[in-house]
């Protein structure tokens, strides 16, 4: 189940509710990794492709040696009086051992290494429910909350960098700083409200605009 973040109700009471065991929402942290780690479809196509063509090839020529008329696909016999000929200090044979290698590595990392996600992980406490929210709907809930700040004329630009959030906020009033505090926290306190996982810094840019 995925969900996109917009305008959320302030929880009156959040605070109040009794906390879960520290370590009791594991189970549902792992199960979100697992659902919202990306499948990486076009090593895995390629290497369907690659695999599909090798076997056709290799029945094609056992099926036409079987029959009696060998379809010589691949120019096999070329290819082992090179080998049975060629040793194993030859500079082509080691440059074809290393790209091979090469490409078995990128291919095993490929299937080990998570890919880049374009949902992000919030925060549940039941393994069989994991929720997820898009870059865009992380900026707009941000910006929703950085709106509701008095004072607050726009929010020009709202950025994610990595687990960085960066609010840009124009404002009638010539000081700032207290203005920034109040707009971070409240970025903050949305954030939290939402289960964002894992948990986001976030940073406002305030700039005086007269009215």
């Amino acid at each position: 189940m995925t969900a996109t973040a917009g305008p959320l109700p302030s929880a009156p009471g959040r605070a109040e509710a009794e906390a879960p065991p520290r370590g009791a929402d594991r189970p549902a942290r792992r199960a979100a990794r697992r659902v919202f780690r990306p499948r990486r479809v076009w090593p895995a196509l390629l290497a369907a492709i690659v695999m599909t063509a090798a076997g056709t090839i290799v029945a094609v020529e056992v099926i036409s040696a079987l029959a009696g008329d060998p379809a010589r696909v691949v120019p096999y016999e070329r290819l082992t009086d090179w080998l049975a000929g060629t040793r194993w200090r030859n500079g082509a044979v080691i440059a074809t051992g290393a790209v091979t290698a090469a490409l078995g590595l990128i291919a095993l990392l490929a299937g080990l290494l998570p890919g880049h996600t374009r949902l992000i992980r919030l925060r549940t406490d039941d393994p069989d429910f994991v929720m997820g929210v898009t870059d865009r709907g992380l900026r707009t809930a941000a910006e929703t909350a950085a709106r509701d700040i008095d004072l607050v004329s726009d929010v020009p630009r709202v950025k994610t960098r990595g687990r960085r959030v960066l609010v840009a906020v124009t404002t009638p009033a010539r000081d700032t700083g207290d203005l920034k505090v109040r707009v971070r926290d409240a970025v903050r306190a949305r954030l939290d409200d939402l289960g964002v996982e894992p948990s986001r810094s976030v940073r406002v840019r305030a700039r005086h605009k007269g009215v």
